[in-house]
C-alpha cells in the first residue's frame, strides 16, 4: 500500500475493478472481513463507495455530487506531498495562476502558510482556493457566473480575463489522465478558461494524485506537449502510464512526490 491508508487503497481498488466482495478485499489487504466492513462503513459515510450485501462499489457520482471537503479527503496524503513539491517551484516576486480542484486547493493552503515568499501575485477563478489564501496580499479574481458545486467562476468574461493577462506559472489540475493525450476537464464551461490560462503562462505545472490515472475527463484542454512539469505520485498501477508519458513527451519533467 506504500503511503496510502487502507481506506484509500480500498477506494483505489474499487476505482479499478468497480465492484469487489468483502472477502476479496480482506484477502488482498491481509485483514479480517470485520475490519473491511468497518472501513466500508466509513467510506460509505463519506459517499466514496456504495455498499451492497457482501460487496462494495465505487460511487461513480462522488466527484460531482458531493462537496469539496469530502473530495479533499480522498488521497489526502498524496495531495499534501504533491503540494509540498509544487511549493518548491514558486519564487518571490512571481505571478501565479491557480486552477480549481482539490489538489490545487491543498497547494494553495501550503502556499498560504509559507512565510519565505514575498510579493506573490495570485490569480484564480476558484472561490475556495481564493478563500484559503488569507495570508497572501495580492489575490486577483475575474468576474463570472458561480458554478454550483465546484465553486468556480466561469463565463465569457472569465475566459477573456485570463486571455489578457500573463503569469510566470500556471498550476493546473485534471479530472483524469487514463488513456488521455493530456489534462482533462468534464465541464465544458471551463474549457476556454483553462486553455487561456495555459496560453498566458510562461510555465505550466500539472498536479495529479495517483487516482487520476484510473479515470478520465471528457475534454482534453491541454496536451502533454504543453505541460512543462507533472507532479504526481508513482504507484504500481500508474508506473507504466508514467513511462509512456516520459517516452512520448521528452520535454516534460515528471516530479515524483
Amino acid at each position: 500500500m506504500g503511503n496510502l491508508t487502507r481506506q484509500d487503497y480500498i477506494v483505489k481498488l474499487l476505482m479499478q475493478k468497480k465492484k469487489m466482495s468483502v472477502e476479496e478485499l480482506a484477502s488482498i489487504l491481509s485483514v479480517t472481513p470485520t475490519t473491511i466492513r468497518r472501513d466500508l462503513l466509513i467510506l460509505e459515510e463519506k459517499h466514496q463507495i456504495v455498499r451492497t450485501r457482501g460487496f462494495a462499489l465505487f460511487n461513480e457520482n462522488f466527484q460531482k455530487d458531493y462537496d469539496g471537503h469530502l473530495r479533499t479527503e480522498l488521497f489526502y496524503n498524496e495531495k499534501q506531498r504533491i503540494a509540498g513539491k509544487a511549493l518548491e517551484l514558486v519564487s518571490s516576486h512571481s505571478s501565479i495562476f491557480l486552477d480549481s480542484g482539490t489538489t490545487i486547493l491543498e497547494f494553495a493552503k501550503e502556499l498560504n502558510q509559507c512565510t519565505d515568499l514575498e510579493d506573490i501575485n495570485i490569480v484564480t477563478n476558484a472561490i475556495d482556493v481564493a478563500q484559503s489564501l488569507f495570508n497572501v496580499n495580492q489575490i486577483f479574481m475575474p468576474g463570472g457566473v458561480l458554478h454550483h458545486y465546484s465553486k468556480v467562476l466561469f463565463g465569457i468574461d472569465t475566459a477573456s480575463y485570463f486571455k489578457d493577462i500573463n503569469a510566470d506559472i500556471a498550476f493546473m489540475g485534471t479530472n483524469g489522465l487514463l488513456n488521455c493525450p493530456g489534462l482533462t476537464v468534464s465541464i465544458p464551461f471551463f474549457l476556454d478558461i483553462k486553455r487561456n490560462m495555459i496560453r498566458s503562462a510562461s510555465k505550466v505545472v500539472a498536479l495529479a494524485d495517483s487516482s487520476k490515472f484510473m479515470c478520465s475527463g471528457i475534454y482534453t484542454y491541454c496536451e502533454y506537449s504543453e505541460v512543462d512539469v507533472l507532479i504526481t505520485v508513482q504507484t504500481p498501477e500508474n508506473e507504466a502510464a508514467l513511462e509512456r508519458i516520459r517516452n512520448s513527451n521528452p520535454g516534460i519533467d515528471i516530479i515524483l512526490a
